[in-house]
């Protein structure tokens, strides 16, 4: 099944001084951290500047187009970056990803016609997906790379098109004062990087013989065949954290929207550290598992759930004696009044962190299918508890229902985890 561009990919890689592990996580973690800093400060550029109407504009432009890319991405760059037989080659990944991104903004122009949302708001919407459409592209190179464990590259992308996007985005709106100005500016910041950066190298982890594009439908299905539940899964997740802010706009309004998702927004350093480990130790984890050697597979896991037991442990405690100072200095002073959501939002990002290790074991373990009912039960956790407990608690409910669900998204996982490794086991 493997083409001769994959086989001579493969003789190269197996050519190459393979970067460390402590090297590939220090280079995503710094990519990641640059990358989270820049979209936390268009956030806060428009809490300073504009209003907390704006900043829950925004989130809700991210809310409504992010489940739609989750599905239509299918989780492309992970389904990659674990091909360890090379069953397609890159150029199949990439048309896919092309096919599928251009789809999902259709829709998002879609919805954003028939919303009952005001016209500020659907534009906002549409430009969003835009923005989200390009950076897609981004994220497939990136999995190629991360396949060829060049991480640092991947990296260097992030940085400059956080960087980029955060001074197109704040230069624009500190002069117009127009939100669908910046997130314009901000799509062409993305487009930017993806043409001038993004694209050399991917040409760099291609072999000659290589292309970008490869409209061979049947390969093209078989690949959308084996990577649609992980579009499921990924939606879901997308659901799961996006419906409690639906709830929330419709109950009490884009401005309370707007404090929890700025709330939210600080913990992004966590899930940026745990998306550090786990991308740079998800090649390694579906090699060790695709040649049977489950101890090794085993014992990587446990080091990186033990860490996330840490960040839980720690969390917790460190964000209530800081909450109500850092959140007043960071933003203003009526943010500082919730330190109780602030700390319930610390404990999602612990359990959350256990739960993205193990979803990463089950990726590189490529078992696919079955993340579909775990991330089925906990979507249908959180938004039980999101209808009951939005309306009395408020935000506080929102963060209660994600926690139900980060707790249900981990029993699962292990249970689907501890099966793949004992038939593994059996297979070796």
């Amino acid at each position: 099944m493997n083409t001769a561009a994959n086989a001579d990919l493969d003789e190269s890689l197996s050519s190459q001084v393979v970067p460390s592990l402590r090297s590939n996580f220090s280079w995503t973690l710094v990519g990641g951290f640059v990358y989270s800093a820049c979209q936390w400060g268009m956030i806060s550029a428009l809490a300073k500047l504009g209003s907390a109407l704006l900043v829950g504009r925004f989130a809700l432009g991210l809310a409504i187009t992010a489940p739609v890319f989750m599905f239509t991405n299918m989780q492309l760059r992970a389904v990659q970056a674990t091909d360890a037989r090379s069953e397609f080659a890159f150029a199949n990944y990439f048309s896919l990803r092309l096919v599928s991104s251009l789809t999902a903004f259709f829709l998002i122009c879609l919805i954003a016609m028939a919303g009952r949302w005001d016209r500020s708001t659907g534009i906002v919407i549409v430009l969003v997906g835009l923005a989200k459409t390009i950076e897609t592209l981004s994220d497939l190179i990136a999995g190629l790379l991360q396949k060829v464990e060049r991480l640092n590259r991947v990296a260097i992308s992030m940085m400059l098109r956080g960087g980029l996007s955060l001074a197109a985005f704040g230069f624009v709106f500190w002069i117009s004062r127009k939100l669908a100005d910046a997130v314009v500016a901000l799509a062409a910041a993305r487009l930017l990087v993806f043409v001038l950066y993004d694209l050399r190298q991917a040409r760099f982890a291609m072999q000659v013989r290589d292309r970008f594009l490869a409209f061979k439908w049947s390969r093209l299905k078989t690949l959308a065949v084996v990577s649609a539940p992980l579009g499921v899964v990924m939606t879901l997740i997308s659901l799961n954290v996006n419906i409690p802010r639906y709830l929330l706009v419709h109950v009490l309004g884009q401005a309370e929207l707007g404090i929890f998702a700025s709330l939210a927004y600080l913990l992004v350093v966590v899930s940026l550290v745990i998306n550090a480990l786990g991308q740079a130790a998800v090649t390694r984890l579906s090699r060790s598992f695709a040649r049977g050697d489950i101890r090794h597979f085993r014992n990587v896991l446990a080091k990186l759930l033990v860490f996330a037991v840490v960040v839980l442990l720690f969390g917790i405690p460190a964000a209530q004696s800081v909450a109500r100072p850092l959140l007043t200095a960071i933003y203003r002073p009526e943010y500082g009044q919730h330190v109780t959501l602030f700390v319930i939002m610390v404990a999602i990002a612990g359990v959350s962190a256990i739960a993205s290790f193990l979803g990463y074991g089950m990726t590189a373990a490529r078992c696919f299918r079955m993340q579909v009912p775990v991330m089925a039960a906990m979507t249908a956790s959180t938004v039980l508890f999101a209808f009951i407990l939005i309306p009395r608690f408020g935000g506080r409910g929102a963060a209660y229902a994600l926690l139900i669900g980060a707790g249900v998204q981990v029993a699962g996982s292990a249970v689907v985890l501890h099966r793949a490794m004992h038939a593994q086991r059996r297979v070796a």
